[in-house]
């Protein structure tokens, strides 16, 4: 009985993210803690999501901005689709830059050297 709520209450539930978003991948790259990260979320039809809840994306850089003003050192981790024009990806990057954030990470599935 002790082990069962030991482990209930350690256990950390993932939570079940707003879009299905398939990441181009990379060979090489760092990785960063999420809890210093806003992630922001490009899904295949141009739908944005901001940790899991969904944002209109004309809205992106004023969301930030109020999130920044309040912690100026979050990392901004953006989540694109493969299958996303860049013309989508370049708009995002237009509101990232209204907000004035510092700090972009794309993120990419890791991939092997062949």
């Amino acid at each position: 009985m002790l082990l069962l709520i030991f482990f209930l209450s350690t256990t950390i539930f993932k939570p079940r993210e707003a879009l299905s978003v398939r990441l181009p991948g990379a060979y090489a790259g760092e990785r960063f803690r999420k809890e210093e990260a806003i992630r922001i979320w490009l899904g295949p039809r141009g739908e944005v999501s901001f940790n899991d809840a969904t944002a209109p994306p004309d809205h992106v850089g004023e969301i930030l901005a109020a999130k920044l003003a309040q912690n100026p050192k979050l990392v901004i981790a953006l989540y694109a689709d493969a299958d996303v024009s860049y013309a989508a990806v370049s708009r995002m990057l237009d509101q990232l830059e209204v907000a004035h954030a510092p700090r972009v990470i794309f993120a990419a599935e890791q991939r092997r050297v062949p």
